[in-house]
């Protein structure tokens, strides 16, 4: 169990790199650079030049993610304790695997369409989290006492992963639809004006720029719910990487999109998406602290 608890982690870490080898050949321009799909130029190894090894390579490593998942699914699944354990969650994840595959297919034959370069997005951050759900429920040790947590921290993260599921999307729509310099000005948009208005490629900026500041008050509030005990450490870590995606995203705007901050800028989401999913898992998968009677209050 534990051997397959670290394997699924370091595929968990091939699929960040993954996500993020994505956002750079996007960055780069490269995402046509094979116009056919499955294969390049109709070859399995096509000629090669800087946008070819951008994209050939990306889907080289999805490739090898998907065998390893294969691997490790089928090593899972034959062992009674670990498929009782993750076999539904592997079924899901194979599930979100196979869309994840199509809407790469179909990002290429759609010329990199907005609907399929956001959705691609949030399947990729998806089967990731899926992977590290995988990993930490086979670490985990179900005999040992768990501390209990409150319903506010619960809902709490469950409300901070709604926000951050609504960021994620408006972050692939604003990539998609060039919307990342709508706003070419921090903290206002442009011409000094705060909201100069609410469509368009500037609106998309603009509720993205939103949600950033309600998830650092969402983050905040947990860090505050959770000053001690269970969910503390990972409440901590949560607002250090949404202040830190902040300051990103402010140079994002502040550089003009240079691609090694819009590459940081990936990497941290995905790290949001693990940690989130994985706060969330443990927030819910603990008993909650029982509300006394008043009766055995004054006993």
């Amino acid at each position: 169990m534990r051997k397959l608890a670290w394997s699924f982690a370091v595929l968990t870490a091939m699929t960040f790199v993954l996500v993020v080898f994505g956002a750079v050949v996007r960055a780069k321009g490269a995402g046509l650079a094979c116009p056919d799909w499955p294969l390049c130029f109709g070859e399995f190894v096509p000629t090669m030049d800087f946008g070819v090894v951008l994209e050939w390579g990306h889907r080289t490593l999805a490739g090898f993610v998907s065998l390893g998942f294969l691997g490790l699914g089928i090593a899972s699944l034959v062992r009674r304790d670990s498929r009782e354990r993750v076999g539904k969650l592997l079924l899901a994840s194979a599930v979100v695997l196979v869309v994840q595959i199509i809407l790469g297919g179909l990002t290429v034959l759609e010329l990199l369409a907005s609907w399929t370069v956001t959705s691609h997005l949030i399947c990729g951050n998806a089967f990731t989290l899926s992977l590290a759900l995988v990993s930490a429920r086979l670490f985990r040790d179900d005999s040992a006492p768990r501390e209990a947590v409150s319903g506010s921290q619960r809902w709490t993260a469950l409300a901070f992963a709604g926000l951050l599921f609504a960021q994620l999307v408006l972050g692939g729509l604003v990539s998609s639809n060039f919307a990342g310099m709508a706003c070419v000005e921090w903290p206002t948009c442009v011409g000094g004006q705060w909201f100069p208005t609410w469509s368009g490629p500037v609106g998309l900026h603009l509720v993205h720029r939103v949600i950033a500041y309600a998830l650092l008050v969402a983050a905040a509030g947990l860090v505050w719910l959770s000053t001690t005990g269970a969910l503390a450490n990972k409440s901590k870590l949560l607002l250090g990487l949404v202040s830190l995606q902040a300051c990103v995203g402010i140079a994002n705007v502040l550089g003009r999109l240079p691609i090694e901050v819009t590459a940081l800028h990936s990497a941290l989401a995905c790290g949001l998406v693990l940690t989130t999913a994985l706060l969330v898992e443990d927030a819910f998968s603990r008993p909650v602290h029982r509300q006394l009677h008043p009766a055995e209050v004054t006993s």
